[in-house]
């Protein structure tokens, strides 16, 4: 009899929170908007919209339009096209307000690059081995290095900085280009102005592979670097306003993470994109010439990163723990 009480006022729980709506699922909702030019007015075609929550992209159509079945709940929304900025470049929404989300597109322009590769070992982890830029880089975009003073405030007048395999004794995050990249050990400074720790070992860590698979763009395998900084995939889900953009470039040695990654991110007010080369030391040249591939995809050109037929890996590099910060 006491089982069959405990049973009854279970079913009359469960009766309750139905009744009550504690059960229903969200109802589900269409979202709508357009995607117009800042200049012209006119609409913009072939932007990709993403919605948050695992929901499926839709693209804008000829006059910029969009449209989107089968929403529920509360969803982020963000536009996506290379080459151009949007404002605003997300919007949040539900089943009250979501009609007419509009964004404005404008050019993405990233012309100067600030090659920083002066080793002042400052807020770092790792081993420096910094180097400068070659011509795969050099004769594409204006770049200035860097490598025999060291900085105490962000360059300024500049749309990409590179950090090198080095430390940064300047706040990264006030950098006020749209671009940072870093090579290997150069992630290190990035993540200690952003959280106020390097976050070795918990975002990312030295345990790149030798052999690197591209995935975008798909051009094979070649020959990676062990031992160098990669990018873990949950980094996406553990620190806010990051967006992992492996549909504009991404290769990668283990399961886990990225060697070679682009992440579109907002802190505070601004909102920017993070180039990662993990495996810098594959060779000078070929690491100038990925970091002008994904400033080329950024900037919405039609580039190409050739192939490079894989070697036999290479091993580790030394890092000295004496270099530790």
């Amino acid at each position: 009899m006491k089982t069959l009480r405990i049973s009854a006022l279970i079913l009359v729980a469960v009766l309750t929170m139905g009744l009550s709506g504690c059960l229903v699922a969200p109802i589900p909702y269409a979202a709508s908007g357009r995607v117009t030019d800042s200049v012209s007015g006119l609409g913009i075609p072939g932007v990709t919209i993403r919605f948050g929550r695992g929901f499926s992209p839709v693209v804008t159509a000829e006059d910029g339009t969009w449209i989107k079945d089968g929403l529920r709940g509360t969803v982020t929304v963000r536009p996506s096209k290379p080459g151009l900025e949007f404002a605003p470049w997300a919007a949040v929404i539900d089943r009250s307000n979501a009609l007419n989300i509009d964004f404005v597109a404008s050019p993405m322009v990233v012309e100067t690059v600030y090659w920083y590769s002066f080793a002042n070992e400052a807020n770092f982890e790792g081993g420096t081995d910094p180097f400068n830029p070659t011509d795969e880089l050099t004769s594409v975009y204006g770049v200035t290095v860097n490598d025999s003073s060291e900085l105490t405030t962000a360059p300024e007048g500049y749309d990409a900085l590179v950090i090198c395999d080095t430390g940064a004794s300047f706040d990264v995050t006030e950098f006020d280009g749209p671009v940072i990249v870093t090579l290997d050990s150069g992630i290190s400074p990035l993540f200690f102005w952003l959280t106020g720790s390097a976050d070795w070992g918990d975002y990312w860590d030295y345990e790149t592979e030798g052999t690197l698979t591209w995935v975008t763009p798909d051009i094979g395998t070649e020959s990676g670097y062990s031992g160098d900084a990669l990018v873990y995939h949950d980094l996406e889900d553990s620190l806010a306003g990051f967006v992992r953009r492996n549909d504009l470039l991404e290769a990668y040695s283990t399961a886990d993470a990225d060697d070679i990654v682009i992440y579109e991110i907002e802190s505070g007010s601004k909102h920017w994109w993070w180039v990662h080369v993990g495996p810098a030391h594959i060779g000078d040249n070929r690491t100038s010439d990925i970091v002008r591939y994904a400033l080329d995809v950024l900037n919405g050109f039609d580039s190409t990163l050739e192939p490079v037929p894989p070697p036999e890996p290479s091993a580790a590099h030394p890092r000295s723990s004496s270099n530790n910060k």
